[in-house]
């Protein structure tokens, strides 16, 4: 558990695995943006600068920027003993950066606190799957394994109880341009642990600055929009708790072909 930024306005806020720290800082100028309920959390952003301490080099998302920081800014609803009165939490990664387009805010549990899902990716290790638990007494790493090699990246769809069975599972795509595995997992302590795969699925070109698809709910459940691997049909995925399903949504998997289905159009 890292200590709540109670403990002050800069702080150390421990280790992740393979000795990445995060520290807070101070208000700097925010990037890439996702909203919160405006209550507890206003928004969580990645920053601009400074920039990372050494320069990954992927551009697998084009030119898009390299962060190495991530702030959570509270909204006028959150209680100081989770933001020790400071309006926002900034953290740095002292190794790797956010390979991501955005930070996306998920629900893994009914506490009223965010936990924010991002694709963390180091030299040599390549991409993993991370979430920052908020707590009021901390913020808790929740992390999946690293790929293992460098320019090697997962795309994130988001979190969702698939099966309604009451826990969340967190779902991505695993290397969109090589692989192209649909994963599936389960927190399980710190740990992401994948309970379901699915071969044959993508979620990104080389090069676009944003990722298709994700989680809808048309009134039948959640269901993962996704293109097929060669880009040829436009699919729903729906996933039981022991084996998944699939609808042909048609051959257009264009961004607004995407953007309707995801809107259950």
């Amino acid at each position: 558990m890292w200590p709540g930024c109670a403990r002050g306005a800069r702080l150390a806020l421990g280790l992740w695995l393979a000795s990445t720290a995060l520290v807070a800082s101070g208000a700097q100028a925010r990037d890439a943006c996702t909203p919160g309920d405006g209550a507890i959390l206003a928004q969580t952003c990645f920053l601009g600068d400074p920039p990372p301490a050494q320069r990954y080099g992927h551009d697998i998302l084009g030119d898009t920027p390299e962060w190495a920081n991530l702030t959570l800014d509270w909204g006028a609803g959150a209680d100081a003993a989770y933001t020790g009165g400071a309006p926002s939490l900034v953290m740095r990664l002292e190794r790797g950066i956010f390979e991501d387009v955005a930070p996306r805010i998920i629900a893994l549990d009914n506490d009223p606190l965010p936990e924010v899902l991002v694709v963390n990716s180091e030299p040599g290790r390549g991409a993993r799957i991370l979430i920052l638990d908020t707590q009021a007494d901390g913020v808790r790493a929740i992390t999946g394994p690293f790929i293992g090699q460098q320019n090697r990246w997962f795309a994130p769809l988001g979190a969702a109880d698939l099966d309604g069975d009451g826990i969340v599972e967190v779902m991505w795509i695993d290397r969109p341009h090589l692989a192209k595995v649909l994963r599936v997992a389960q927190v399980r302590g710190d740990a992401l642990v994948q309970v379901a795969a699915l071969d044959g699925l993508t979620n990104h070109r080389i090069g676009e600055a944003d990722i298709a698809g994700g989680v809808r709910d048309c009134g039948r459940g959640p269901e993962m929009i996704l293109a097929t691997g060669n880009w040829s049909q436009l699919v729903a995925i729906k996933w039981d708790g022991a084996q998944f399903s699939s609808t042909t949504l048609g051959r257009d998997t264009t961004r607004p072909a995407f953007a309707k289905a995801m809107a259950c159009n």
